[in-house]
């Protein structure tokens, strides 16, 4: 992206956006989210969404 393009809602919410790693609760993988949710792919564990840093967009934002 260049400073000469627009910058689109999608854009500035992926702006906002920070890879977080945790371990695993069920198997002790390394696993790495966005935001403080996860999925491990070994096992299947997911944390819950209420777990993340932020709150998630809602239905009208437009991404």
């Amino acid at each position: 992206m260049t400073s000469e393009q627009p910058h689109t809602p999608a854009m500035a919410f992926l702006d906002s956006q920070e890879i977080t790693t945790t371990d695993c609760r069920r198997c002790g993988t390394e696993v790495s989210g966005v935001n403080g949710r996860y999925a491990c792919g070994v096992c299947g564990w997911v944390n819950n969404w209420t777990e993340g840093h932020n709150e998630l967009p809602g239905a009208g934002s437009g991404i």
